[in-house]
């Protein structure tokens, strides 16, 4: 008994707590191990309620680690347990054929656990295998001035966005109702390709391709020959000369505004080696724009100017976006026939005198006319604009002159004239047209000239060979009043055969009645436009 340990002694109270404590332990360790395993079914891919495209991604369920039995999967209502494989802790279920919609599935198995028997879940999900569509609506221009580039657009809703570059990513949510969708990329001096996919909740992607390039310097733009500009009297159609360095020409766009409007926009790429780059259409009349380049020096034609005071800005921009300009004032005083140009606060003139007793027939001026377009002629024709809902800049730009001049449409079928004035229908009238064998010519044309009491002078045709001309007065084919037209030898006049009125009966010329043409003689100003119709 000398070496026997009792219960009573020291040590042989530390061997029993000891044992105790071992015994806890192995206890508290067989309980986070059956709590780890127990039976659970956990949708992974996709959630309940989520979507999957299962054409590239498998759906996963989670489950326990520890051993089961009876297991049953069921896919809308079929045992599809035997074709299920494991992967970890869960059920791996490969239905690459799912119809796009929604599923149900169920999963149910037995465990021996201490804390549960078994396990089972119904849930629904979606297939879905149609790719998101993606809109890249930013940067718009291919172009920024600054390294930060701001990357925006739509898609479907929850889908994530990546932006990716060389040597760099980032990625956002398209989160809200409408799938909108922002970030922000640092991307390098010069250019960049940027592919922008979008993965929507079931896995589907779609990919865009932007080219963006970074800019961040500004090109330099100087002009010369300004001063000959300042004041034009014998054209309103200028070329503006320029230089620009920092960038190569063929990469700049080039284009100017003409008192706040801009002509349509020219680029440098098809205006070197030589060539000339035209404008589709002209910016404000007369010819279109154009743009001429010579190693690094430009001649910029920008249109027809309008008569009286112009600001004209010249611009540049880069393919980063960044714009240089430069702006200069230039006075016009080229036309004295109102109806042949656009007119503006400065111009002065016999136009400008028509122009306000125009708009004393229109009755927004009172008083005699001055010549002067001055703050006085701009309140009226602002007054003019506002009563036939024009824009209101007090300018007559090219709709305010169409309205002022109007226009005369003739139909030569119905053998009527009809006069359009502040772009309304003013009146029509009966009128004599061409034979058969001198037929008024169709087309579109200007009253060029005007005339009162004309002296009939015999045209160079066979017709009138011989004649020779007739003073005014009863007799004269003409009548009292000469409106000559933009179509050769044609005019329309008045005449003393009235009989003749709504018949096919002259030479081409459209006759009237002499009090209806008299009337509207006052009517018409030179540069209003003539349709001849069939």
């Amino acid at each position: 008994m000398g070496g026997m340990r009792v219960l009573g002694t020291r040590s042989g109270l530390v061997t029993v707590i000891v044992t105790g404590i071992v015994a806890l332990g192995l206890a508290a360790a067989f309980l986070v191990v059956e709590w780890t395993t127990r039976p659970v079914v956990d949708p992974l891919q996709p959630r309940a309620g989520g979507a999957i495209n299962p054409g590239t991604l498998p759906i996963v369920v989670g489950t326990t680690s520890g051993a089961m039995s009876d297991l049953r999967v069921t896919l809308d209502g079929t045992d599809i347990t035997g074709s299920v494989g494991g992967a970890g802790d869960g059920l791996v279920i490969n239905a690459p054929n799912l119809a796009d919609g929604r599923h149900v599935m169920s999963v149910s198995y037995s465990a021996g656990n201490l804390f549960a028997r078994g396990a089972s879940a119904e849930w629904e999900f979606t297939v879905d295998t149609t790719p998101p569509e993606l809109a890249v609506d930013k940067p718009a221009l291919g172009g920024s001035t600054t390294h930060d580039v701001v990357f925006a657009g739509t898609t479907e809703q929850g889908s994530i966005v990546a932006i990716t570059w060389k040597g760099g990513e980032v990625a956002t949510r398209a989160d809200g109702t409408d799938g909108a969708w922002s970030a922000t990329a640092r991307l390098p001096e010069g250019r960049s390709t940027v592919t922008v996919t979008a993965t929507d909740p079931a896995g589907n992607t779609t990919t865009k391709k932007k080219r963006v390039i970074v800019d961040t310097k500004v090109p330099t733009l100087s002009l010369s020959g300004t001063k000959q500009l300042i004041k034009l009297t014998t054209t309103a159609e200028p070329i503006i000369y320029g230089r620009v360095g920092g960038d190569k020409p063929r990469d700049l766009l080039f284009g100017a505004k003409i008192n706040g409007r801009q002509i349509p926009v020219l680029r440098g790429r098809d205006a070197v080696g030589g060539k000339k780059a035209t404008a589709d259409v002209p910016a404000s009349g007369g010819n279109p724009p154009s743009l001429t380049i010579n190693g690094n020096t430009f001649a910029l034609f920008p249109g027809k100017l309008a008569e009286g005071e112009n600001t004209i800005s010249v611009w540049v921009r880069d393919r980063g976006g960044n714009v240089a300009r430069k702006e200069f004032t230039s006075f016009v005083d080229t036309s004295s026939e109102f109806g042949a140009s656009q007119l503006m606060k400065g111009a002065i003139g016999a136009d400008v005198t028509q122009l306000q007793e125009r708009l004393g027939q229109a009755g927004v001026w009172k008083g005699g006319s001055t010549g002067k377009y001055d703050a006085k002629t701009v309140t009226a024709v602002e007054k003019y604009q506002k009563k036939h809902k024009l824009p209101m800049n007090g300018r007559v730009d090219a709709r305010t002159l169409r309205a002022l001049v109007g226009k005369i449409q003739v139909n030569l079928s119905a053998r009527t004239l009809t006069l359009y004035r502040d772009g309304k229908k003013k009146k029509t009238y009966r009128v004599a047209v061409g034979t058969t064998q001198y037929p008024t010519p169709t087309g579109t044309y200007k009253i060029v000239t005007k005339e009162k009491n004309p002296t009939w002078k015999p045209p160079d045709s066979p017709w009138a060979e011989g004649l020779g001309p007739i003073p005014p007065g009863e007799g004269n084919p003409l009548g009292t009043r000469w409106i000559g037209t933009s179509a050769p030898a044609i005019g329309i006049h008045g005449t003393y055969a009235d009989y003749s009125i709504g018949s096919a009966a002259s030479h081409g010329c459209l006759r009237m009645h002499i009090p209806e043409v008299e009337e509207r003689y006052e009517h018409v100003a030179v540069g209003m436009p003539v349709d001849i119709n069939p």
